[in-house]
């Protein structure tokens, strides 16, 4: 007979072995994420990426924009990358004594676009998602090189992600010294985002819109 002490020491032993097989038993399950990513090397930040139907609709082919950066940097590449321009609205007027340069301006290669639009002049259903209207500026100030690296870093983040085992997604960010009032795109040719920003009615007549083919190129205002 097990004196009332040993007794004790068996049933804390057997409480003990309990909660170890508990334990043991018990697959380990990490927290879910709340937001699912396809599977890569380098998943881009997610606040610059997305896949809304409005921005693509079928596929952005990498070398398509690396093509559209190219006729970026050669169209604007005659002006000083380091030289402050204010950018502007359409019909907005200039507000500094620096060159102005009109928006929008779109780049293009087959399946890849690249736009400069100031963030106020787009209508509030092309925002990016979760983006709400704010009190942008009309004009807004910023170098050509920031605007070149910008377009460079959404190709690699999100179109150039995807092609390495995602799926290529179109993106965006802000710039701008004022209120990050001037936004750098990069959707698919063709979808919805594009055809609004090519509808020259829409802008009344200013942009410039730029594609691989020179004698494609149209320029409303420069």
């Amino acid at each position: 007979m097990l004196n009332s002490r040993s007794q004790r020491w068996m049933l804390a032993l057997i409480q003990v072995l309990v909660i170890i097989g508990t334990v043991v038993a018990t697959p380990f399950t990490p927290n879910p994420s709340p937001l699912l990513l396809p599977k890569g090397p380098n998943p881009p930040r997610v606040d610059k990426c997305n896949r809304s139907p409005l921005w693509i609709s079928t596929k952005i082919k990498h070398e398509d924009c690396l093509q559209a950066l190219e006729i970026f940097r050669r169209h604007e590449g005659q002006k000083p990358g380091s030289q402050r321009f204010e950018f502007l609205a359409p019909g907005a007027r200039k507000t500094s004594t620096l060159l102005p340069l009109t928006t929008p301006r779109m780049y293009f290669a087959n399946t890849c676009s690249i736009a400069l639009l100031m963030m106020r002049a787009i209508p509030p259903a092309y925002l990016p998602p979760g983006v709400t209207p704010q009190s942008w500026p009309l004009n807004e100030i910023e170098t050509l090189d920031v605007l070149k690296n910008a377009a460079t870093e959404v190709v690699r983040e999100c179109v150039s992600w995807g092609q390495h085992g995602g799926f290529p997604l179109a993106g965006w960010v802000a710039r701008g010294q004022f209120k990050k009032g001037l936004g750098v795109f990069v959707f698919e040719t063709g979808s919805a985002m594009y055809k609004m920003v090519k509808n020259e009615r829409y802008w009344r007549g200013h942009g410039i819109f730029l594609d691989a083919d020179a004698d494609a190129n149209r320029t409303l205002v420069a």
